[in-house]
């Protein structure tokens, strides 16, 4: 039995990792992109903001990293929500491989999953709902 935790905690480190250097990665190309200009074009450029509701992304987390909070807004309004779920998720992945062990396995990834996918639905709704 200890033999497969381990194999599921070993698992479940790993698949942090891989969301740790995701995150990560979006947070240095937004930051980036501005310097270097090589920013991918919107694909729904010319349409109403209502049916692109992602315009404009990269541009507000490069002025949140900025601590540039209005500018952010004003490029997109739902991007503060949209950073702070990538902000918590990098912290949280941290710290759970940190914290993680044999005798708190289950009960921190039954946590992990409720608390990801509520904030994630929260962040994300204006997205996804027209």
């Amino acid at each position: 039995m200890e033999t497969k935790t381990s194999y599921g905690i070993d698992s479940y480190k790993k698949i942090n990792l891989i969301f740790i250097i995701l995150i990560m990665f979006i947070f240095f190309y937004s930051y980036l992109s501005a310097f270097l200009n090589f920013g991918v074009r919107s694909s729904c450029e010319g349409m109403p903001i209502s049916y692109c509701k992602s315009r404009g992304l990269t541009r507000a987390f490069f002025q949140i990293l900025n601590f540039n909070f209005k500018q952010a807004i004003i490029y997109n309004t739902y991007s503060l929500k949209i950073f702070l779920f990538f902000l918590i998720q990098l912290v949280a992945r941290l710290v759970i491989n940190k914290i993680i062990n044999f005798s708190n396995f289950k009960l921190l990834l039954t946590f992990d999953i409720i608390c990801s996918s509520i904030f994630f639905v929260f962040s994300f709704y204006n997205l996804v709902v027209i």
